[in-house]
């Protein structure tokens, strides 16, 4: 059955981007889910605010990396993979406001 309220978090893969490599490693990230107004506020709210601030707002955990979820962790990635920001926020938007629905 299709629920009216989503469930308050969602896990999605996300490519991160890697100097050298053709494709990009992946890991799972679990987000928060946020109403189609809380995206609209979370990214105009975005100006003024690092990466990490901004990404530590909507993500929750990950797996698939060799540190726990911590900001410390969070600041390392992006800091050592300079793609990874705009990755996992491209993520986030397209997981929530793209349609997954096919033409037929």
């Amino acid at each position: 059955m299709f629920k009216l309220q989503p469930n308050p978090t969602f896990k999605t893969k996300v490519g991160i981007s890697v100097a050298g490599q053709e494709s990009p490693d992946e890991i799972e990230v679990e987000f928060k889910y946020l109403s189609k107004s809380a995206v609209k506020a979370f990214f105009d709210g975005l100006k003024g605010k690092d990466d990490v601030d901004a990404l530590a707002e909507i993500m929750v955990g990950w797996s698939g990396t060799d540190h726990d979820f911590s900001p410390e962790a969070l600041s390392e990635l992006l800091d050592n993979y300079p793609a990874a920001a705009a990755d996992i926020f491209w993520k986030f938007r397209h997981e929530l406001l793209e349609s997954k629905t096919k033409n037929s």
